[in-house]
């Protein structure tokens, strides 16, 4: 799954990998982009549905994710079996926290490994991508459990000296 709207997790990926762009792609009509919020768990998103008026609705991804198979897609996926997610540039903020907690959260999901940027020989952002996860998860024992630990984690690109 990619949350970019470019054609990037592709250079990354192998060819026997399908791409879904949960969020759309850049210039395709079938595939647009869906901008907006995506935190259903928060607590002020009840006292915007409550407020009966489809106006406030308009900009959130729950609402715009029906646009598209994307989301069904990536449903399906998860259902199917065991998978890792491999966080590669994404902050994991609240933003997709709806999403990512269904993902995080699964009970096939194995484990999330955070490919994270290093700014210089001592200092990186693994931690900040972590801090972000840890609000995607409702069971702090699941986030314990299944967020792989640095040592085990890789930046994405060496820092330059």
């Amino acid at each position: 799954m990619n949350f970019n709207y470019t054609e990037t997790a592709n250079l990354y990926l192998k060819d026997k990998y399908q791409t879904v762009n949960i969020h759309g792609k850049l210039n395709d009509i079938e595939n647009p982009i869906i901008f907006g919020y995506g935190d259903e768990l928060d607590s002020e998103y009840s006292v915007i549905e409550n407020k009966n008026d489809n106006r406030f609705l308009e900009h959130f991804k729950s609402i715009n994710y029906a646009k598209t198979e994307n989301y069904k897609q990536v449903l399906e996926y998860i259902d199917s079996d065991l998978f890792q997610v491999c966080i590669m540039g994404h902050s994991c903020g609240n933003t997709d926290r709806t999403l990512l907690n269904t993902i995080f959260e699964h009970d096939n999901c194995a484990s999330v490994k955070i490919y994270y940027y290093q700014k210089s020989a001592t200092q990186d952002y693994y931690l900040d991508v972590y801090k972000n996860i840890s609000r995607n998860f409702n069971s702090k024992a699941k986030l314990r459990d299944r967020v792989v630990n640095k040592s085990f984690c890789k930046p994405l690109i060496s820092f330059l000296e």
